[in-house]
């Protein structure tokens, strides 16, 4: 679903305010495009995945095994 699709949705008046119904497949689209630009906006989402890039590159992070149920130790690049 894009910006041109969602001003091409009609919409109705209940009382004073407009109200706009979508299929509920493109609902969840366009509730997915909302959350990740809210995480994106966010300053400690992206101050968090700063610091994780920097324990990754001094050797600190660690990963989830599946297979095994352990944690192992993230090699540096």
């Amino acid at each position: 679903m894009t910006l041109a699709d969602l001003k091409n949705v009609k919409h109705e008046q209940i009382g004073k305010l407009p109200v706009v119904i979508l299929p509920l497949a493109q609902w969840q689209e366009v509730e997915a495009i909302l959350e990740e630009y809210e995480m994106m906006s966010s300053s400690s989402y992206r101050t968090s995945i700063a610091e994780s890039r920097r324990q990754i590159k001094q050797g600190k992070g660690y990963r989830l095994d599946l297979k095994a149920g352990k944690f192992r130790k993230i090699r540096k690049p």
